[in-house]
Formats: C-alpha cells, structure tokens, sequence
C-alpha cells in the first residue's frame, strides 16, 4: 500500500482527475491532507463530494506554514504524471 498525502486547498480542488486517477490505483491509499479546521468537517467533506474528489481518509488541522520541507515529498502531484520525474 502507497500512501499519498495530498493538500486540498490549491492542490487536490485543483487537479481534480489526478487525484481521481490515484485514488483508482488499488495500490494507493489517498489521504487528503488539509489546515483547515475540524469545526468544517462536515462542510470540507460536502465540498470534496462536490467536487467529485475520491480519497480514503480525511485529514483536518495540518500545521499551517508558508512552506513545508519534507524527506518524503515528491515535488507535488506531477511526479506522479511525469514518469521522468518518477525515475529519479
């Protein structure tokens, strides 16, 4: 099992049929991963129904930063599209 993290604001409510496209993966295990508060749960995961966005698990209250440093990213969705990126 691969589990993807992916942000939502900016990233997943923008790349809609990439995330779409892992989440049909059986390998993956999506994760949406957001700052937004758990007070909108319930309207965050309205939202993602509405915009047709398919994840396993919904994560609320991620650390807000301008910029996170991470061992384990991937330089965002199109590593998982650009099979160069992929074979670095």
């Amino acid at each position: 099992m691969f589990v993807i993290a992916i942000d939502l604001d900016g990233t997943a409510n923008e790349n809609v049929k990439k995330v779409n496209e892992l989440y049909e993966d059986k390998n993956n295990f999506i994760v949406i991963h957001t700052s937004r508060s758990s007070n909108i749960r319930v309207q965050t995961e309205e939202e993602l129904h509405v915009l047709g966005i398919r994840y396993h698990a919904l994560v609320m209250d991620k650390m807000r930063a301008d910029v996170y440093i991470d061992d384990k990213n991937a330089g965002g969705l199109t590593f998982f599209f650009d099979k160069e990126l992929r074979n670095v």
